[in-house]
């Protein structure tokens, strides 16, 4: 009876999923995003200026930079634009799950330890994703923690160079992302990378940025709810 019992249990569990599912992507996509909003710090760096920006959940699209050092007031040129794009622009949704949707159901787990699993993917865009473009140019790898589900690490290459309009051509784009747990246990961006190099309207580009999240305090009387 109990084998019975045992092996309809285990049907149930087969039926729950789709033929081929990996039962921690299908996890990982199911982590909550619910959680009280938080106040915490963002160091923004590109080789040529840094920035440290607070940032407040709780306050509107637009203007939840609340702080920058040094003070907007003090910078000059290009600068002083880019600061201000950068608080203009700052949502401070810095939850690692979103990236789960980037991760197809067919991606490959190729190394695992007893904590962690890592998965190889072409990654696919999500409806308002402004990658669009450049998604299927990329190659993705991410680690998954097979207790939570929570995102560990994911990282975006490209394996060569793609032309993701006529006139623009990217020689070389690196993305990865470092994740850590907030007090309430949601995956955070702890540091996020950007490496970008090519041509568009016949000029060279280049890109290198890196953010750092630090600092997380719970905004007061945020309460739960997506920030």
């Amino acid at each position: 009876m109990r084998t019975r019992l045992f092996l309809t249990g285990l049907c149930v569990i087969g039926l729950a999923l789709p033929a081929g599912a990996d039962a921690l992507l299908e996890k990982a996509r199911k982590v909550s995003k619910e959680g009280p909003a938080y106040v915490f710090d963002m160091a923004f760096e590109d080789g040529g200026q840094r920035l440290m920006m607070t940032v407040d959940q709780t306050r509107a699209e637009g203007e939840r930079v609340v702080a920058v050092t040094p003070d907007i007031a003090s910078l000059e040129g290009d600068a002083a634009k880019r600061a201000e794009r950068l608080k203009a622009q700052t949502k401070g949704d810095i939850w690692c799950s979103n990236f789960t949707g980037n991760i197809p159901a067919n991606a490959k787990r190729v190394s695992e330890t007893p904590v962690a699993a890592t998965y190889s993917f072409t990654p696919v865009a999500g409806e308002n994703d402004d990658m669009r473009d450049v998604m299927k140019h990329l190659t993705g790898m991410a680690t998954l923690d097979k207790a939570t589900g929570n995102l560990l690490t994911f990282e975006l290459t490209s394996p060569k160079a793609f032309k993701p309009a006529m006139v623009a051509k990217v020689d070389t784009f690196r993305m990865k992302v470092s994740c850590k747990a907030a007090p309430d246990g949601r995956s955070h961006i702890d540091t996020f990378t950007m490496q970008v190099s090519g041509n568009a309207m016949m000029q060279a580009f280049s890109q290198n940025e890196t953010r750092k999240v630090s600092n997380l305090k719970a905004a007061p009387q945020s309460g739960y709810g997506a920030p």
